[in-house]
């Protein structure tokens, strides 16, 4: 089975989607701390915190991502990226790095090849794909391991959402709720909103 993955594409502002489409790669990272598949996690930190100033959780926060860009994701695991109107599924690649695009005008020099899959308008997907899309930070883990069926149901809105008095808005404010409480203290509202979640899969997946 895959790990499914999203990453948020825009920089100062600016989509890079249409270099990623038509280059079949995406890149994460900040220029300048070297390749990343080659320094360990202390390191890494130390280096975000030396070059830009970063501290706390913040800096836990994007050392968190960069490891994830360069040794969580995995060939073959999946990729979800959002243009805000469509979403595009790919298989990604190894992570490798290109020296000559890392720099402060590029910013491109860590990147990981991505083989484009497919392309759909947002609202024709699972709410839960939504949900997870519109998460904080700029690389998300979806948090469990998917097979290639269960990708396909992410990848198509089910029949029992289609009714006029819930909409996906709603839904998704639902499954907030339900992810919130899931990292609740009380290991009892843990447990519920768990359950909960996992028989609304049962039922519209």
């Amino acid at each position: 089975m895959m790990r499914l993955y999203r990453m948020k594409v825009d920089l100062d502002g600016a989509s890079r989607l249409p270099e990623f489409l038509e280059g079949n790669y995406v890149c994460f990272g900040e220029p300048g701390i070297g390749e990343l598949d080659r320094i360990g996690k202390a390191e890494l930190v130390g280096k975000l915190a030396a070059e830009y100033g970063l501290a706390g959780q913040e800096l836990e926060r994007i050392a968190a991502e960069h490891s994830v860009f360069a040794h969580g994701m995995q060939d073959g695991d999946y990729l979800i990226v959002d243009d805000g109107e469509n979403i595009h599924l790919g298989d990604m690649g190894d992570y490798y790095y290109v020296d000559s695009f890392d720099n402060a005008e590029d910013r491109s020099g860590h990147r990981r090849g991505v083989t484009w899959l497919r392309s759909l308008r947002r609202e024709e997907v699972h709410p839960e794909l939504l949900a997870f899309l519109d998460d904080e930070g700029v690389i998300g883990d979806f948090g469990r391991a998917v097979t290639p069926d269960e990708m396909e149901n992410l990848l198509k809105r089910p029949a029992a959402f289609d009714s006029e008095w819930i909409d996906e808005e709603t839904i998704k404010e639902a499954l907030g709720i339900l992810k919130a409480a899931m990292k609740s203290e009380d290991a009892e509202r843990r447990e519920r909103a768990a359950i909960a979640i996992l028989q609304a899969a049962r039922v519209i997946g």
